[in-house]
C-alpha cells in the first residue's frame, strides 16, 4: 500500500482508492482487489504469486487456481474454503459453490483470448462450467477453433442433454491437440495450425496413439468459420491448406486408420461374451428396490426432511421406470413435469372394441406418457400405478428445482446394495437387448414387430441388427433343423409352406429302432444274411476231373448265391406321417406319462389299424417319442429361465 501511494500515485486506480476514508473496509478491499488484478495478470503470463504461500510446504508441482470473484490466486485445496468467505461474493447460494475449479479455468481461458471472442460465446455459459477441470478441458477452452466448434454444435441441438455430448466432442479434439503437441514438442501449436498437408502424418500418428474410432474424422472435417486471420491473404492461404488437408483425409484416412479400426471393432463385438441379465437377478432387483423406496417414503412422511432418503427415492423411481419400460436412460431421466402431468389419451372407440377384456384392464392399470427421446422423436413411457404413487410422493416433497438424475449411476449404486449373481448385466442397454432377444421365440408378425420397435424408440432395421442377439440355444435348435434336412439331399414335400417351428424332424428314430432290433432280433437278421448249407449233401468227388463247362456252371451258381445274399439283406422301413398320427392318437396318454403301454393293447392297435409293425418296433417308437417330449420340456424350461422375464 505504501509503495502504491509513493510510486504510483498518478495512476487513476490509485487516485480513486486514495479518495476513500483512511483505515476503512472499502479502502482495504479496493487495495486488495487492485493487488489481485495485478497478480492475476502475472498469472496469465506464467508468473505465480499466490495470496497464501507457505515456505514450509513449498512444492513446484502444486496447482494454483484464481478465484472467480476476487481473482486471488489459491491452491486447489484452499480455493473451496476461500469461495465460502470471499469478500467480493455477496450471494451465498449453494449453486455458486459448485464447479468452482471449472469456473476458475473458464476465467483464465477467457482472459488468455486476445480477441475476446470466447467470452461472448454461448458455449462458455452452458458447457464450460460443467466440464471436468483437468488439462484436457483447459486446452479445449483456450483453443479458439475448438470453442467455435462447440458453439456450432450447440446451435444445431436445442435439448438440455446435448451440453454433455458437446463437452465430450470438445474433449476429443483437445486430446488430439495434446497428443500432437507431444509428438511435435511444441506447446504453442493450436488446432488451426494442424490443418496443413505437411502435418498429416503427425496427425495420423497422434490419432493412432489415442486409439479412437472413425468418428474423429467427422469432427476434424467440420472446421468452424469463427477463425480470424490477420489479413485476407493469410486467410486464403489457411483455407487452401485446410482444403488440401481435407483431401488427404478423404483419400488416405480409410486406408490408414478407419478400415483396420472398423474391423477390429467388429471382431471385438462378436468375441465379446453374450451377457444378458438373469431373470432371478431382475426379479430380486425389482423387489429390493421397491422395498428401499417404501422405506424412504416412510422416512419422508415422518416429517423430517431427509435429503438422503429423497435422493434414494429418486434413484429407485428412475431405476424402476427404466427396468419396466426397457428404455434408454436419456428417455426416462429427462422426463419433465409438464409431460408427466399432461396425459394424452385418444378417443377412438373403434380400437377399444377390438381389444379383449384382459387388454382393456391393462389400459386402465398403466399410464401412457409421451416424452422427447433420441433424435427429437416422441417416445412412450408406461407408468404402473405403484410407480405413479412414488412419483407423486417425489413431487410432494420437492421444494425447489434440482438437477437431472443419472440413471446409470442410480442403477450401479442400487446394484451395490443388493446381492445379485451378476450385477454387471443390469444396465439399460442390456435390458433392451434382453427383451429384443426374447421376442425371437414369440414369432411376432411384421406389424407387431414394427409396433414393438417404435415403442423401443428405434427402427426395425436397428432392432434386427443391434438389439436381437443370436442366442446359442435357440440358434442351434432351430437352424440345425434346416441343416439336417440338407444332409438328406432332398427337402420332403410335406414341409412345403411350413416354418422351422412347425417342422418336427425325427432324426433319431431310425437309430433307436435299429439299436432295439439289433438287440432283440439278432438271430433273425443272421438267418436272413447267411444262407443255410445242407450238411447231408454228398461231396462231388468227380469235381476235380470235370470239364470246363462244369466249372463255369459252378462259378455261375456261386455268383447267383452272392446276389441272393445282397437281396436278402435287411432294409430300414421308415415311419410315415399317417402311422405316426395313428400312434400318437392311440397312445398319447402313455407318452405324456412317460411309460409304455402293455403288449395286449399294442396287439389290438396292430389289428385295428393294420400297421405292418412288430410289438418291439412300436415300443421303440414310443420310447423315442417320450425322449423327444422330455428334451423339448427341458429346453423350454432352460430357455425361459435364462432369457425371459
Amino acid at each position: 500500500m505504501r509503495h502504491l501511494t509513493r510510486k504510483h500515485n498518478d495512476e487513476m486506480e490509485v487516485i480513486n482508492i486514495l479518495k476513500l476514508p483512511i483505515r476503512s473496509k472499502e479502502r482495504r478491499k479496493a487495495f486488495a482487489m487492485l493487488r489481485n488484478n495485478i497478480n492475476f495478470d502475472l498469472y496469465i503470463n506464467g508468473v505465480i504469486k499466490p495470496n497464501r504461500y507457505q515456505e514450509k510446504t513449498k512444492n513446484y508441482n502444486t496447482l494454483y487456481f484464481p478465484c472467480v470473484y476476487c481473482k486471488g490466486i489459491f491452491t486447489k485445496q484452499y480455493l473451496k474454503r476461500h469461495n465460502k468467505s470471499c469478500f467480493v461474493k455477496n450471494n451465498n447460494s449453494k449453486s455458486e459453490n459448485r464447479n468452482i475449479l471449472a469456473r476458475s479455468q473458464t476465467l483464465v481461458a477467457c482472459a488468455m483470448d486476445p480477441n475476446i471472442v470466447i467470452s461472448k460465446l454461448n458455449v462458455k455459459e452452458k458447457v464450460f462450467d460443467l466440464m471436468k477441470p483437468d488439462k484436457i478441458a483447459f486446452e479445449a477452452k483456450k483453443d479458439l477453433l475448438i470453442s467455435n466448434y462447440g458453439e456450432s454444435y450447440l446451435k444445431k441441438h436445442k435439448r438440455e442433454r446435448m451440453i454433455y455430448s458437446c463437452s465430450n466432442r470438445m474433449r476429443e479434439l483437445s486430446r488430439l491437440l495434446i497428443k500432437y503437441r507431444e509428438i511435435s514438442n511444441d506447446e504453442k501449436i493450436s488446432l488451426t495450425d494442424i490443418f496443413h498437408p505437411k502435418n498429416f502424418d503427425n496427425v495420423l500418428f497422434a490419432t493412432r496413439r489415442l486409439v479412437v474410432c472413425d468418428e474423429l474424422t467427422h469432427l476434424i472435417l467440420k472446421q468452424s468459420p469463427g477463425f480470424r486471420c490477420k489479413s485476407l491473404e493469410q486467410a486464403n492461404i489457411w483455407l487452401r491448406n485446410v482444403e488440401n488437408f481435407r483431401k488427404l483425409i478423404e483419400s488416405r484416412w480409410n486406408i490408414e486408420m478407419a478400415s483396420l479400426a472398423n474391423k477390429e471393432l467388429q471382431e471385438k463385438k462378436w468375441n465379446k461374451p453374450l451377457l444378458l441379465p438373469l431373470v432371478s437377478d431382475i426379479k430380486k432387483f425389482r423387489d429390493e428396490v421397491t422395498k428401499l423406496a417404501e422405506n424412504a417414503i416412510i422416512k419422508l412422511s415422518s416429517g423430517t426432511e431427509d435429503k438422503k432418503s429423497y435422493k434414494l427415492l429418486c434413484d429407485c423411481t428412475l431405476s424402476l421406470l427404466i427396468l419396466f419400460n426397457r428404455r434408454r436412460i436419456d428417455d426416462v431421466q429427462y422426463l419433465k413435469i409438464e409431460n408427466y402431468t399432461s396425459e394424452k389419451k385418444s378417443n377412438y372407440t373403434d380400437f377399444q372394441n377390438a381389444l379383449t377384456e384382459a387388454e382393456k384392464k391393462l389400459t386402465q392399470n398403466y399410464r401412457r406418457i409421451l416424452n422427447s427421446g433420441k433424435g427429437s422423436r416422441a417416445v412412450v413411457i408406461l407408468i404402473p400405478k405403484e410407480i405413479d404413487k412414488i412419483i407423486n410422493v417425489l413431487l410432494k416433497y420437492r421444494n425447489h428445482r434440482i438437477k437431472w438424475g443419472k440413471g446409470d449411476v442410480a442403477i450401479r449404486n442400487l446394484c451395490k446394495k443388493i446381492d445379485l449373481q451378476n450385477p454387471n448385466a443390469i444396465s439399460s442397454n442390456k435390458l433392451r437387448k434382453q427383451i429384443a432377444t426374447v421376442t425371437q421365440i414369440l414369432n411376432l408378425k411384421p406389424e407387431e414387430s414394427k409396433q414393438f420397435s417404435n415403442f423401443m424408440g428405434h427402427t426395425q432395421k436397428t432392432h434386427d441388427e443391434f438389439y436381437e442377439l443370436p442366442v446359442d440355444i435357440y440358434q442351434t435348435a432351430k437352424v440345425s433343423k434346416l441343416l439336417l434336412m440338407m444332409e438328406k439331399g432332398t427337402i420332403p414335400l410335406e414341409y412345403k409352406g411350413k416354418s422351422l417351428e412347425e417342422i418336427n424332424l425325427n432324426f433319431n428314430v431310425e437309430e433307436v429302432e435299429e439299436d432295439e432290433l439289433d438287440k432283440n432280433c439278432n438271430g433273425c437278421t443272421g438267418k436272413l444274411m447267411i444262407p443255410q448249407i445242407s450238411l447231408k449233401q454228398k461231396p462231388n468227388h468227380n469235381l476235380l476231373g470235370s470239364s470246363s463247362d462244369e466249372k463255369e456252371n459252378v462259378s455261375s451258381t456261386r455268383s447267383q448265391q452272392n446276389k441272393n445274399k445282397k437281396i436278402k439283406k435287411w432294409q430300414r422301413n421308415c415311419w410315415s406321417n399317417k402311422e405316426l398320427h395313428l400312434l400318437k392318437k392311440e397312445f398319447n396318454s402313455y407318452i405324456n406319462k412317460g411309460c409304455y403301454p402293455p403288449g395286449e393293447d399294442i396287439k389290438v392297435f396292430i389289428t385295428k389299424t393294420g400297421i405292418q409293425r412288430t410289438i418291439v418296433t412300436i415300443k421303440s417308437k414310443i420310447q423315442h417319442l417320450i425322449n423327444i417330449k422330455k428334451k423339448l420340456k427341458n429346453f423350454c424350461l432352460f430357455f425361459f429361465i435364462f432369457y425371459t422375464v
